[in-house]
């Protein structure tokens, strides 16, 4: 064959791949108790990223609400269903951070440690991406969301908000980047 017969068609094969990633989306669980906001956030089973709340690439065809939905599910251990946070997702408009967008949905309390020990609805990675939880009171965050978030510079947790053994004591500064986004655009809930 030809060379400009096989460029051709490896570019007709380019077009045909709907193999492209969805753009990804997250969501930030909440619940409200005493005049505090408490945001539920893990930490990533290797540890190095830090804390924070769920997110990730979308399945072909999701909407974005339906994509932070799926990740709610799957990085709370299948503890909080993809139904359920949708639907406190609603209509709410996402807070985007470049091709990121990040919802905010208010849910029923459980102890982090149920959430922890919760058996996962399958053996993947994905519903064992994250491997320890916490509630962590909006009030000790926002601190650190008063101005840009610096590349290379670690923002530590108050270690008597996290659970005995955790790995990182810090938030992962993707996610602060994206809290950032919301404070600035006015956009939290609460």
């Amino acid at each position: 064959m030809k060379r400009w017969a096989l460029l051709v068609l490896v570019g007709l094969a380019l077009l045909v791949d709907n193999s492209a990633a969805e753009p990804p989306a997250g969501v930030v669980l909440y619940f409200k108790s005493g005049g505090e906001i408490y945001l539920l956030l893990a930490e990533h089973t290797r540890g190095e990223r830090g804390w924070a709340a769920f997110g990730g690439g979308g399945r072909e065809g999701e909407t974005l609400a339906e994509t932070a939905a799926h990740k709610g599910e799957e990085e709370s251990r299948g503890y909080y269903k993809r139904s359920y946070v949708r639907e406190r997702i609603g209509d709410q408009k996402p807070v985007m951070d470049g091709e990121f967008a990040a919802y905010f949905a208010e849910v029923d309390f459980a102890p982090a440690q149920a959430v922890t020990n919760h058996t996962p609805p399958e053996n993947t990675d994905a519903y064992n991406e994250r491997s320890t939880f916490a509630w962590i009171p909006y009030s000790s965050l926002a601190p650190h969301l008063q101005s840009d978030i610096e590349r290379g510079k670690t923002y530590e947790i108050d270690p008597a908000y996290l659970p005995q053994g955790s790995r990182a004591t810090h938030y992962w500064r993707a996610w602060l980047s994206n809290m950032r986004k919301a404070v600035v655009a006015n956009s939290l809930p609460w």
